[in-house]
């Protein structure tokens, strides 16, 4: 049970840099260019129930990211709150 605990908590830590890498990446690069291009493939998944439900911009910045990598740190520490 710890094994999986901590390789699924290892994929949300990856998860989490790819949103943080994009994030950055979205200030000097386009959507469509590379490596952005596969970033995206990435994160768009994670984002897209959030934008469906609500667009969060404040002075025109996205705040999905920083929304998503909150999740993701909140699942990480309740997958290890599970173990005691």
């Amino acid at each position: 049970m710890v094994i999986f605990v901590e390789i699924v908590a290892g994929f949300l830590r990856v998860l989490a840099w790819i949103c943080i890498i994009d994030a950055l990446l979205s200030w000097f690069q386009g959507p469509d260019q590379v490596p952005r291009k596969y970033t995206r493939i990435v994160t768009e998944p994670l984002y897209a129930p959030i934008h469906a439900f609500a667009r969060p911009v404040v002075g025109g910045m996205d705040l999905t990211p920083l929304i998503v990598m909150m999740a993701l740190s909140a699942l990480s520490r309740l997958l290890y709150g599970a173990l005691g």
